[in-house]
């Protein structure tokens, strides 16, 4: 990384930082006191209208299949498309404000339809009575209308009135005058304190104060009617919500003109100016500086001064590989960026990512599904963003998961032979870790060794770009020893059945531990002058050991995940044939097998992306990672919704 600092006149401010979003190469840094930023009142209008303007697009992408396409992949615009006019915004903003209206009216008329069939619901009993139901009322009496449940709690009711109330009465208003029965009750009006009373304590429903417009039947019609009315208003509504979903486009570029906008003026924030002039200054990768500055003081009356990073100066990462390589970039970026002053360790983790995602799943049926939805969602739907990073790494993981399934002889886990009813295997071309679990869990050590060899490899290139290479030789040269001597002091058993190339192993093996224990005590400490702290940093080093087993013991969960997964898949062949080698059979076979495999790749997936990315984070980093930096985020056009063709235009965006 390079310094950039950029020198003009007030003006050209603007026009700058144009420029500069659209070439996407700088990252603007602060050059401002500390509390000499202000935040304006235009940020938070800014979220807030984008947060509209989310809402909306995604409320008609849900309603609207066309705008749903529209979103599902981003919309392709040119240079002048994206250069929002006033009037284009003013026409945005206006859809916008309309399809809010639009979205409350809709509420108001579902609410009112809601009611209106709640209301049409309360009179569907009452719609064969030919009653007035609006008259409940005159000078001295009152009626109330409403349902006794049962016989029992009309009749009680009726002696009580009869008893107590004599001038009031109870009519069944049903012809056949079954229970539940439609009553009414008539009182005068002195008395009518005493029947509710009455009524309160009895099995009686009084019909609900409804917009009564004569008998429930004529009610009915009346509703009929007004529910006809909204629904009339509520498809007008319905389709003007269309046309705006027409005009979706529009609203999705002013989305992101508005990204692009805010991003511009938080940059904007960060830089320094007088009354005629500005300063703004920001890190530019290397390579690029050149063509950057050039680019600018063609267009702009500015000066521009590149000079290196200091010393020590901690800088902004980017990280620069190959596509193999950049297609991991996303496991480091979940973990954390590497400070400017440590190596990259991509092309470490990279393929060791590759291999053991594959060892851990390792199934061509599983690893080709995985390979095909992956590329799916690569090449068809054209996925952008960390998805993309995320797919890519996942299709270089699938075609390991193939090759280590055709290594260890899995399809389907044993989808062959169960098929073929024993007489057929699918060819293996090293060993079954089925068979053979106590191999898998040697070699799985073993490798876990190389991938722990290289972190301390890349230990070792840091400590030489720090000025101190005799001190990373010093803690990590004893292990390149002491490891493979234990090896051979342990293994030589496994290495070989001669007892006296056994012999010499161990030999071997013994001298390679007294080296490496010797080269500690005498390196490890390097750079201090007292012999006894000297001495006690080699010994400090070396009960390391502890370390260094629980790390090498961490691999073990290869052989626990590869385990798993082929008796999931060999349960999941067993359920399939439980009916047998008939028609039937084959059917189940098919519904339990694209079932149970398919749950299989997700769990199995998950936990080898999940267990990869534990050894990456903790065995492999745990070796030399130091960590705190921040990766390079250069002032570009951001956006979520469509796809700026650069090839079109030749004009910096209005934003």
């Amino acid at each position: 990384m390079s310094k950039l600092t950029i020198v003009g006149l007030h003006g050209d401010r603007t026009g700058v930082l144009d420029a500069l979003i659209k070439m996407g190469g700088v990252e603007v840094i602060e050059d401002k006191a500390e509390g000499e930023s202000t935040r304006s009142m235009a940020y938070a209008s800014n979220l807030d209208l984008r947060a509209r303007l989310k809402r909306a697009i995604s409320g008609l992408s849900a309603r609207f299949p066309e705008a749903r396409h529209l979103v599902g992949k981003k919309l392709l615009v040119s240079e002048e498309a994206f250069a929002i006019t006033e009037k284009d915004e003013s026409k945005a903003q206006r859809q916008l404000n309309r399809y809010e209206t639009l979205l409350r009216e809709e509420e108001a008329l579902d609410l009112s339809l809601s009611v209106l069939h709640d209301q049409a619901e309360q009179l569907m009993p009452w719609v064969d009575i030919p009653i007035d139901l609006t008259v409940r009322n005159t000078n001295k009496t009152t009626i109330i209308y409403g349902v006794f449940r049962d016989a029992t709690a009309f009749d009680a009711f009726e002696r009580d009135v009869a008893r107590d109330l004599p001038l009031a009465s109870a009519f069944i208003l049903d012809e056949d005058a079954k229970f539940p029965a439609k009553v009414a009750i008539v009182t005068i009006n002195e008395q009518l304190p005493r029947i509710r009373a009455r009524i309160a304590a009895s099995d009686f429903h009084e019909i609900p104060d409804l917009p009564f417009t004569g008998s429930a039947s004529d009610t009915m019609k009346d509703l009929d009617e007004k529910v006809t009315a909204k629904k009339d208003e509520l498809r007008k509504v319905q389709d003007e919500l269309r046309e705006i979903a027409e005009g979706l486009p529009l609203l999705m570029t002013y989305h992101d003109f508005l990204l692009v906008r805010y991003d511009k003026n938080a940059a904007d924030e960060k830089v320094h100016a007088t009354q005629y002039t500005f300063v703004l200054k920001g890190w530019v990768p290397q390579s690029d500086a050149e063509r950057i500055t050039r680019e600018l003081t063609d267009q702009y009356d500015i000066a521009c001064l590149v000079k290196p990073a200091e010393e020590g100066e901690e800088t902004p990462v980017k990280l620069k590989n190959n596509r193999f390589v950049s297609a991991f970039n996303v496991i480091l970026e979940m973990y954390g960026a590497p400070n400017s002053q440590e190596s990259d360790p991509m092309p470490v983790l990279a393929p060791f990512y590759m291999i053991l995602f594959g060892m851990m799943l390792s199934d061509v049926g599983y690893g080709s599904m995985l390979v095909i939805m992956t590329a799916y969602m690569l090449f068809k739907k054209k996925v952008e963003g960390n998805m993309r990073q995320l797919c890519s790494m996942l299709l270089i993981s699938g075609i390991s998961s193939v090759i280590w399934g055709f290594i260890f002889g899995g399809f389907f886990g044993d989808l062959v032979t169960v098929v073929s009813q024993g007489k057929a295997n699918f060819p293996t071309l090293w060993f079954n870790p089925m068979d053979s679990p106590t191999q898998l869990l040697l070699f799985s050590m073993v490798f876990g060794v190389i991938h722990l060899f290289f972190g301390m490899a890349l230990q070792i290139r840091n400590e030489w770009l720090k000025g101190n290479l005799m001190g990373g030789l010093g803690v990590t040269v004893p292990w390149y020893l002491i490891i493979p001597g234990l090896g051979l002091l342990l293994g030589k058993g496994a290495l070989t059945s001669d007892p006296h190339t056994a012999l010499l192993l161990g030999e071997i093996g013994k001298w390679l531990v007294i080296a490496g224990a010797a080269f500690a005590l005498i390196f490890a400490g390097h750079g201090i002058r007292n012999p006894f702290k000297r001495l006690m940093k080699g010994l400090g080093a070396l009960y390391n050991i502890t370390g260094w087993l629980s790390d090498i013991l961490s691999y073990s969960r290869i052989l626990a995940l590869v385990l798993a997964t082929s008796v999931i898949a060999a349960v999941v062949n067993m359920l399939g044939m439980l009916f047998g080698h008939t028609l039937l059979g084959y059917i189940a076979f098919t519904l339990i097998g694209i079932f149970g495999h398919s749950l299989n790749l997700a769990l199995s997936a998950l936990s080898a992306f999940v267990h990869t990315s534990r050894l990456q984070y903790v065995e492999l980093f745990g070796k030399f990672f130091e960590g705190g930096g921040s990766f390079w985020n250069p002032l570009r056009r951001r956006t979520e919704y469509v796809r700026i063709d650069k090839n079109t235009g030749d004009s910096v965006p209005n934003a």
